[in-house]
């Protein structure tokens, strides 16, 4: 890589390594405060909300690098415009489109860095932090072993799941309910069991034993709905909630709904949110290209920051609103999220095309 596309990235990194750092430090705080109102329920500790944090902050980082790649374009070129070295950059024959190309790379890169933390980092850290906060219950009751077998009761059921898993998903369903005298009146047995929302589940691959008179009857099942396998509690505990699956546990729970002719909007349109964080970046970082051309003169570098600021935040909310919109109106959810992304990347490339030093 030339040396003059190494420069322009190492001085585009450098703003954004400050400004992520300043709102990953204000959000954190923020998350903190929400985790100190459980400090002191059940055996939750200040050290566990502390650790709740910590282990929440990538998909923070996730979620801000967006906002922070345009911040960081504003803050790092914006040392260069103010240093006229774009100026000497252009003059020496250096094109705006080799210079939007740079970017465009370096975008890339942080793509590549935001789908690792996806698919590595983001399930399992918040499946710890799921645990950590399920110490705030004093009402749950989930116990694992040395087999990590998961045991727990709910009214006159006694559940036993082997595992679960990153697909929202238990295996090796058992499900033991007693009559009044604390007899064992049915057993159901299951290969897996899918979480649909709130309480309620699906099992599949269902036998169900009656035991009545001392005899037993046997009924086999492809599927059957479950409403009170765990509590909301303990599924909290358990279940990773849908923004931290990553892309391929989603289409894997995507494709066993299906298959199972269940709703997956609401898991469509998280899948698509995902998806939409890449051309996100890459918008991102090309639109901080035509706020600096020009303006070095008549724009100050606090007005620059300001204005990016807005537009971050004002593409960070028409986000949210579109997969809101997209769940609430029942409408194409790939078509509805990615939208915006794709029309600020071409107003981005449109600006720098028509955008003189």
């Amino acid at each position: 890589m030339p040396r003059l596309e190494r420069y322009i990235m190492t001085q585009f990194v450098t703003g954004i390594i400050p400004a992520l750092l300043l709102l990953l430090a204000l959000f954190s705080f923020m998350a903190l405060a929400e985790e100190l109102e459980d400090v002191g329920k059940g055996s939750f500790k200040l050290a566990d909300a502390l650790m709740v944090v910590f282990l929440t902050s990538p998909k923070r980082i996730v979620e801000l690098l967006p906002v922070t790649t345009l911040l960081g374009g504003l803050i790092g070129l914006g040392a260069m415009a103010n240093h006229r070295e774009i100026v000497a950059i252009r003059t020496i024959g250096v094109s705006k489109l080799r210079i939007a190309r740079t970017v465009a790379v370096l975008a890339v890169f942080l793509g590549v860095f935001i789908t690792a933390l996806q698919f590595f980092v983001v399930p399992g850290f918040e499946h710890e932090a799921a645990l950590l906060r399920s110490k705030a219950s004093q009402s749950t009751e989930v116990m694992a072993g040395e087999s990590q077998a998961i045991w727990t009761r709910n009214d006159k059921h006694f559940i036993r799941a082997n595992s679960s898993n990153t697909e929202r998903a238990l295996s090796d369903i058992e499900i033991y309910t007693t009559d009044e005298r604390g007899r064992l009146s049915q057993l159901i047995q299951a290969a897996s069991a899918l979480y649909i929302e709130q309480e309620n589940w699906l099992l599949l691959d269902v036998l169900e034993s009656e035991f009545r008179d001392g005899l037993v009857t046997e009924t086999k099942r492809q599927n059957m709905r479950w409403s009170a396998l765990l509590s909301t509690e303990q599924a909290a505990a358990l279940i990773l909630p849908l923004e931290a699956l990553a892309p391929n546990d989603l289409l894997k729970t995507i494709t066993n709904m299906r298959q199972n002719n269940l709703d997956t909007h609401q898991y469509e349109v998280v899948l698509w949110q995902q998806v939409s964080l890449l051309p996100s970046l890459l918008a991102m970082a090309l639109m901080s290209l035509p706020l600096l051309l020009g303006s070095v003169r008549t724009v100050s570098a606090s007005q620059r920051a300001l204005t990016g600021g807005l537009i971050g935040i004002g593409f960070y909310l028409l986000q949210q609103l579109s997969g809101h919109l997209a769940g609430i109106l029942g409408m194409n959810p790939s078509l509805l999220i990615l939208t915006p992304p794709f029309v600020l990347l071409i107003i981005a490339i449109a600006a720098i095309r028509h955008r003189k030093l």
